[in-house]
C-alpha cells in the first residue's frame, strides 16, 4: 500500500480542528468571553503596532460667555495615542519519518494527528491563559503584555503602549489601586467588602464606566465568597455552564482563576480592554520537511496583544 500524503492529511487534520481551537482559546477565558461579547476581540488589517487613539485632556475652550464675547479658539491638543508590539505566539504539529512508517493507513495517521492537535489546543490554552496575566517581560519581552502591566501594582511607574506612567504628561493613563498594607488595613472576610467597594469608586473615573468583570486569586475570592451570606449568593448562568466558580459584586461577575497572581483582584471594565490580533487570530503554514530531519511540521502562528484605551477604569487590589 502506499504511504498516505502526509501534507495533505496533516493540513486537513488541523483545517477540521480549526474553528474549534479558537473557539476553546476564546471561550476558556470569562475575560476573553466578555471581551468577544463587547466585540473587544478584534482583527486588524494592517500596521506595525496595535494603536489605541486616547483622549487624555478636556478641551479648554469651553466656556461661559456673555452674549457679544467671542469664542475661544486656542488649538487644542487633546488627543494621543497608545502603541502595542504586536507578539508572536506559535506552535507545531510534527510527525517523525518512523511514526509516518508506524501509522501507514488515512485513517490511522489522521487518529495520531487527532490526538497532536488536541494537546496543541490545550498548550495554547494554557500559554494565553497564563499571559493573560503577565507583564510582558517573559521570554525576552515577546509574550503578551498583560494584566500585570496594564493594570500595574505601581500605576506610577513603568511604560505601557509607550506613554511612561512616571511622566506628568503619563498621569492620565494610570490605573486605579487599593492596596491594603498603605490603606493599614488587615484583609480579612470581614474588611473585603470594604476594600472592593473602595476601589469600586475610584474606578468611577468617567461617568457610565462601570466595572464589569472582577478576577481575584484563591485568597481574595475565598473572603470574597465567605463575606457573603447563601442568600446573597449570585451565579452568572453563562459562566457558570463553562465551568466556572462564579459569583456577583454590583454589576460585576466575580471569578476565581488559578492563574491570577497571589493576593492581586483585578476590577475591569471590558469595554475598554481588547485582545488584538493581525490577519487570523491563528494561522497555519505549510508542512515542510526540514533538510536535516526525517520530520513533517506543520506550524501555526498568531500576532497578537492585549490593549487598554482607557486605564482609570481599570483597578487592582493588592496587600
Amino acid at each position: 500500500m502506499a504511504n498516505p500524503n502526509i501534507s495533505q492529511i496533516l493540513t486537513t487534520t488541523l483545517n477540521n480542528y480549526k474553528n474549534e481551537i479558537i473557539d476553546n482559546i476564546e471561550n476558556f477565558h470569562p475575560l476573553l468571553i466578555k471581551m468577544k461579547e463587547s466585540g473587544n476581540i478584534k482583527r486588524e488589517s494592517g500596521g506595525v503596532s496595535f494603536r489605541e487613539n486616547l483622549t487624555y485632556a478636556a478641551n479648554d475652550t469651553v466656556q461661559f460667555q456673555g452674549e457679544y464675547d467671542t469664542f475661544d479658539t486656542t488649538p487644542q491638543d487633546v488627543i494621543t495615542a497608545a502603541d502595542f508590539e504586536q507578539k508572536i505566539i506559535s506552535g507545531t504539529i510534527t510527525m517523525s519519518e518512523k511514526e509516518k512508517k508506524q501509522n501507514a493507513g488515512k485513517e490511522r495517521i489522521a487518529n495520531l494527528m487527532e490526538e497532536r492537535v488536541e494537546n496543541l489546543k490545550h498548550s495554547l490554552k494554557n500559554t494565553i491563559g497564563t499571559s493573560i496575566y503577565s507583564d510582558g517581560t517573559g521570554a525576552g519581552g515577546k509574550e503578551i503584555g498583560g494584566l500585570q502591566l496594564l493594570v500595574a501594582d505601581d500605576p506610577t511607574t513603568g511604560t505601557v503602549g509607550g506613554i511612561d506612567r512616571s511622566t506628568t504628561d503619563g498621569t492620565f493613563f494610570r490605573n486605579k489601586l487599593y492596596d491594603f498594607s498603605v490603606e493599614s488595613v488587615t484583609k480579612s472576610a470581614t474588611t473585603i467588602q470594604s476594600a472592593m467597594n473602595s476601589l469600586y469608586r475610584r474606578t468611577q473615573a468617567q461617568a457610565g464606566k462601570q466595572i464589569d468583570l472582577i478576577t481575584a486569586d484563591d485568597v481574595n475570592f475565598g473572603f470574597y465568597e465567605d463575606s457573603l451570606q447563601t442568600i446573597q449568593r449570585i451565579s452568572n448562568d453563562k459562566l457558570g455552564k463553562l465551568g466556572f466558580n462564579t459569583i456577583k459584586y454590583k454589576n460585576a461577575d466575580v471569578y476565581y482563576d488559578p492563574e491570577c497572581p497571589a493576593n492581586h483582584m483585578y476590577f475591569l471594565n471590558t469595554q475598554h480592554i481588547k485582545l488584538k490580533h493581525l490577519g487570523d487570530f491563528l494561522e497555519q503554514g505549510e508542512v515542510t520537511r526540514p533538510v536535516n530531519q526525517h520530520v513533517y511540521v506543520l506550524p501555526i502562528t498568531g500576532l497578537m496583544n492585549l490593549t487598554i484605551d482607557n486605564a482609570r477604569v481599570h483597578g487592582v487590589m493588592i496587600d
